[in-house]
């Protein structure tokens, strides 16, 4: 009979044992996977004085911006606006060269059909936006969209998409579209 208990308590104290050093191992390897997750090069945030992305591929890491439906291809920076008399907001840069998310949304607000072009469109759809958006301000006294309003909201666009076109949108808002 002492023999059976000693047997059956070393089974005992054998499974539990088994089970702590797999419980352990379960703990160390879920750790891990978690730390790995979230340090991947995948999931790090550029530094705000990371350098402008001049290349033609997508970064997505950075965000999408409403009325856009694609991510910037320039970083993203905060910095305090400060508004001229006809409300057009500047800063459209910070001092890194990144595009000022605040101007963005500033003017996302008025809706411009400008920045909502997306990274390919022609030089001809681009100054059929910026009419779009001077024939409406032209027709309703209400919007705010003025010219000094859509040449910014070009310029931030330009930015995020990083388009190439050298447009006047003052010049053609004010010799027509």
């Amino acid at each position: 009979m002492i023999s059976r208990l000693n047997n059956s308590g070393q089974s005992s104290i054998a499974s539990t044992l088994i089970i702590t050093v797999l419980a352990f191992i379960a703990i160390i390897a879920g750790g891990y996977i978690v730390y790995f997750q979230f340090n991947s090069p995948s999931n790090k945030v550029l530094p705000t004085s990371a350098p402008i992305s001049s290349s033609s591929s997508v970064n997505s890491s950075y965000a999408i911006l409403k009325p856009a439906i694609v991510p910037s291809k320039i970083i993203e920076c905060s910095a305090t606006l400060s508004y001229d008399s006809n409300g057009n907001p500047s800063p459209i840069q910070c001092s890194n060269g990144g595009l000022n998310i605040l101007a963005w949304n500033a003017l996302a607000a008025l809706e411009p059909t400008v920045m909502k072009l997306g990274y390919t469109p022609s030089a001809a759809q681009v100054q059929a936006a910026i009419c779009i958006d001077g024939n409406a301000a032209n027709q309703d006294s209400t919007s705010a969209i003025s010219a000094p309003i859509e040449t910014t909201a070009y310029q931030l666009a330009s930015l995020y998409y990083n388009w190439s076109f050298s447009l006047n949108p003052t010049a053609l808002l004010t010799h027509g579209c």
